[in-house]
């Protein structure tokens, strides 16, 4: 049992501090400290102050009363200091401050061997201003300008006294060189209880990184019991470092998470893996990510995306509240390399999908792109805004148990785009030509023109006593697509687009090139907007838009005609009448049924570290949920995260979050507990996480911020 407690001790308390995440010492008592400037000794004459002075035959200098000795950047203040001017050794004692560019002490005597530039201190209380730490020893021996050692120590980063944290041990060693400092034989106290005992650690003393233990997560969650996360950082190299993370749990034994992460010129990248043999479901489980960037030559740039898990519950298992991971229904994985220049776009990509969600048939999960080659181009041959351009691609689809084979896409077209201060005009022609080789081999030919015209005007004037800019832009977008019997083609990644602003100003109602869509049809739209005249900062923006159609499109995914003679009509706004409010809204109306079939809204308010949030979601489609969030600091010290996102079709929550963040001088404190459900609402968990940070010894770790800032809009990491 004493083993197991030491080694938890370890785990628990190696300690580490990122280069990324300073700390916070604005909540300390202690004066800003001036540093003094860091000057050579032995190139410096020294300047002592004293009420008396006595020369021995052996030729010792002894000094008395009020004693200050000036030597480079040392300050030594004493009661009585002897100099022997044979050996150059200095000795002082009494009351004996030293005062350098590192360090601050309070010590009974003193020793200076001014040949090796070493000493001795006796009995010392010490400060390290420009780190903020402090402490006491029996003794410390500096070995040279940057290297010192701390016998039967007491170290710490609070104010005086308020050492809400310190730790105490046999030796520590403090090196300003390599910006580290190790102890042996130590034991770390909180709250005046022992709480550790640690043979050996090491800790930082300045901003550089260093490999070292995070701060422990503590948790119990109702599907994993008890559990322990204890991120272990590797600063492999000034562009390379990896966090290695064993966790435990409970209910499922013990996960090994490892994330490794490499930046250099022309290539960056991230490499995740996590395993766990589950004692619930003796199962081996895992997960492995890998995505990589790169810029080739010739301005070639790759991209790598490969992701999978061991089973379609891994998400909903061990993913931490506030992360999107346990609603996706697909995890992607691609190659991808893309080049561009000033008139040409080129790409190729490899694209597959696992599936998740095993409730989605083998007929409906979506085709492998095995590959799909694009090349784009576009040119304005006459510099006379008539521009000639061309999207063309390429696409080999591959299903396990629908029609497979491969499509030819070319798009030229030719636009005379026109603009002015008032106005646009955007006349464009289109010929969609389509090949299909399917591997039962049959070949489907496609030739569709697409006619558009996309126009409108801009109007200004002059409000609230000319600070603000409102605008006034109605637009026009004519389109005719004719009608062409597309039925027998292949649906490999077509889909019905959603009711949106901006897609009502595209040309094709579907996305993807299996349907192109018959239509005459005119868009109207009108958009106004309020700027402030000084910052351009918007203010307002409202919007309205409505397909008109002149006849029945027959193109369809399911076989029926469409035969209304309006689209939904479309209205949004948002509004930020003073900075750090956001409203939001939207609403779809269907005029037909006269029912509203889409509608939200979301206000957010974010200043001065406060956040506050609300936000409804309903359609048509059984979704009606609201949330509400809060970020609020009580005082400086104290702040409250709060999150209710309730599902209201099927009254459970989506996620619950309520947290307490605690910050003073010299440590913090995270306790956050959540309520989820899994995205069928049949299954609610919930957890309790708590995080525990020593300032200047541990640096927190980042799962509970990176999850909040995920889930609450507006939360920033507090310490």
């Amino acid at each position: 049992m004493k083993r197991s407690l030491l080694v938890s001790g370890l785990i628990l308390c190696a300690l580490y501090s990122r280069l990324e995440a300073d700390e916070n010492w604005g909540l300390c008592q202690t004066p800003a400290y001036v540093p003094i400037p860091s000057l050579d000794s032995d190139r410096l004459p020294s300047k002592i102050e004293a009420e008396s002075v006595t020369r021995s035959e052996n030729d010792l200098l002894h000094f008395s009363g009020q004693v200050q000795l000036t030597r480079g950047s040392e300050i030594i203040r004493a009661d009585e200091l002897s100099i022997d001017k044979l050996t150059e050794r200095l000795q002082a004692n009494g009351q004996v401050s030293f005062e350098s560019a590192e360090y601050r002490l309070q010590t009974d005597s003193l020793s200076i061997d001014q040949k090796s530039d070493t000493a001795i201190f006796g009995v010392s209380e010490f400060q390290l201003p420009g780190k903020h730490a402090r402490g006491s020893a029996s003794s410390i021996q500096k070995i040279d300008p940057s290297r010192s050692l701390f016998k039967d120590f007491l170290y710490t980063s609070c104010d005086p006294g308020s050492s809400d944290w310190y730790l105490t041990g046999t030796q520590l060693d403090l090196n300003q060189e390599s910006g580290r400092g190790t102890a042996k034989h130590a034991t770390l106290y909180f709250k005046g209880i022992p709480i550790f005992y640690l043979p050996y650690i090491m800790f930082p003393i300045d901003d550089r990184r260093m490999s070292g233990i995070l701060a422990p997560l503590l948790g119990y969650s109702e599907k994993n019991g008890a559990s322990i996360a204890v991120p272990f950082y590797w600063n492999i190299a000034p562009n390379t470092d990896a966090t290695i993370t064993p966790a435990w749990f409970s209910e499922r034994g013990l996960q090994l998470n490892t994330e490794n992460r490499y930046l250099f010129a022309d290539h960056e990248g991230q490499i995740d893996l996590s395993y766990l043999d589950d004692d619930l479901l003796d199962a081996r489980r895992w997960q492995k990510k890998w995505q990589h960037r790169a810029t080739l030559g010739f301005n070639i740039k790759a991209d790598l995306l490969l992701q999978e898990v061991s089973d379609d519950l891994f998400f909903n298992d061990f993913d931490f509240p506030g992360s999107d991971n346990k609603y996706i229904s697909h995890l992607e994985r691609h190659i991808k390399f893309s080049q561009t220049t000033t008139s040409w776009q080129t790409g190729i990509l490899w694209q597959d999908y696992q599936t998740l969600d095993l409730t989605i048939a083998t007929d409906d999960r979506p085709y492998r792109r095995l590959p799909q080659i694009t090349l784009n181009s576009l040119f304005d041959p006459f510099e006379n805004d008539l521009t000639f351009e061309t999207r063309n691609e390429w696409v080999k689809f591959d299903h396990d148990s629908l029609v497979t084979g491969s499509r030819l896409h070319l798009i030229p077209s030719l636009a005379w785009p026109k603009t002015g201060d008032w106005y646009f005009f955007n006349p464009k022609l289109e010929l969609a030509l389509t090949n299909y080789q399917l591997d039962d081999n049959s070949t489907i030919n496609r030739s569709l023109p697409i006619l558009s015209l996309d126009n409108g005007l801009i109007f200004e004037r002059s409000i609230n006593n000319d600070e603000w800019v409102q605008t006034l832009e109605p637009r026009l977008f004519f389109v005719h697509i004719p009608y062409q019997d597309q039925a027998g083609i292949p649906d490999f990644d077509t889909a019905r687009l959603s009711d949106s602003y901006n897609n009502f100003f595209r040309t094709n109602r579907f996305s993807g090139a299996d349907r192109i869509g018959d239509t005459k049809q005119v868009t109207i739209g009108v958009r106004s907007r309020i700027l402030a005249r000084d910052t351009g900062r918007e203010i307002m923006s409202a919007r309205v838009a409505q397909i008109h159609y002149f006849e029945d499109r027959l193109v369809s995914l399911d076989g029926l005609p469409e035969t209304r003679p309006k689209s939904n009509l479309i209205a949004e706004l948002n509004l930020s009448p003073v900075p750090g409010l956001k409203i939001g809204s939207k609403l779809v109306y269907d005029e037909q049924d006269k029912i509203l079939v889409e509608k939200n809204l979301s206000i957010n308010y974010t200043r001065d570290g406060y956040s506050a949030n609300a936000e409804y979601y309903f359609t048509d489609q059984d979704l009606e949920q609201a949330a509400l969030s809060l970020v609020y600091p009580i005082n400086d010290r104290w702040t409250i995260v709060a999150k209710y996102h309730q599902s209201l079709l099927f009254d459970k929550p989506v996620e619950n979050l309520f947290g307490v963040n605690y910050e003073s001088c010299c440590w913090g404190l995270k306790i956050l507990a959540s309520q989820t459900s899994d995205d069928d609402f049949l299954v609610t968990d919930r957890a309790l996480f708590i995080e525990l940070t020593f300032k200047g010894l541990s640096q927190a770790g980042q799962d509970i911020d990176a999850r909040l800032a995920k889930a609450i809009t507006g939360y920033r990491p507090q310490f």
